[in-house]
């Protein structure tokens, strides 16, 4: 499971680099919420891989 989280994290940034790279391609709520979810899947990925306790 925390392989999907993470493969799932790994494509959401490169969506945001690519959007980002090639200003006026992407709308400004779509960048902001990638950028917003970009935090939340990498806190499930480490809670779910059982980082630091």
């Amino acid at each position: 499971m925390p392989t999907l989280y993470l493969a799932l994290t790994l494509f959401t940034l490169l969506c945001l680099l690519a959007l980002l790279l090639r200003p006026g391609r992407g709308r400004a709520l779509t960048v902001w919420l990638m950028a917003a979810l970009l935090p939340l899947l990498t806190a499930v990925t480490v809670a779910l891989s059982g980082g630091p306790r």
